[in-house]
């Protein structure tokens, strides 16, 4: 009996081990600015700090997080956000991409919402969207570049690309201006 349950408090010890990985990985993916991620980590905090991460979640495009829609302190939503052409794969989208400012924002859209593409991929054509004007490309890249996800933090850049969306008439935009209080 007592291999047994040593056998058995190992494989406690290594489930507990395997689960302080996951959340801390997680953790860092949250903030390194994976808007799925920031989703799952939120609903592990409390106060505040869940609030925070939930309400980024959701203006990186995240519109598959309930909790982070539900929470979310906008009045506008973000109507740009469409999910579709999820039987494509992202090669395929990419290739109607080129001219196509809603569907690069797309693949962007598809990362932030869990879909299979690259962080890289993603990350690339949300560029191409903003360069392009499309204004929610601009809210997302100027949240990122305000907050310091995936590219280090630069507020004025981030400021500019948010002011630049609201002055497309993106109302998201013009909210979190309010918010920020600038």
């Amino acid at each position: 009996m007592v291999p047994f349950m040593k056998m058995i408090l190992f494989f406690l010890i290594y489930t507990i081990h395997i689960s302080i990985i996951s959340a801390n990985d997680l953790k860092k993916m949250a903030f390194d600015g994976d808007p799925v991620s920031m989703c799952k980590y939120a609903k592990e905090l409390h106060g505040e700090e869940k609030n925070t991460l939930f309400k980024h979640s959701y203006l990186l495009g995240n519109i598959s997080c309930k909790e982070a829609i539900d929470l979310n302190e906008f009045k506008k939503s973000h109507d740009m956000v469409i999910i579709e052409d999820t039987e494509k794969t992202a090669k395929e989208i990419k290739a109607e991409a080129n001219n196509d400012p809603n569907k690069q924002f797309l693949l962007w859209t598809l990362y932030a919402n869990g879909y299979d593409v690259s962080k890289l991929t993603a990350f690339t054509w949300l560029k191409v969207a903003a360069e392009n004007k499309h204004p929610a490309a601009l809210i997302v890249l100027g949240t990122l570049y305000h907050f310091g996800y995936i590219v280090p933090e630069d507020k004025d850049k981030g400021f500019k690309l948010i002011q630049e969306s609201a002055d497309l008439q993106y109302s998201l935009a013009k909210e979190f201006l309010k918010q920020l209080n600038i």
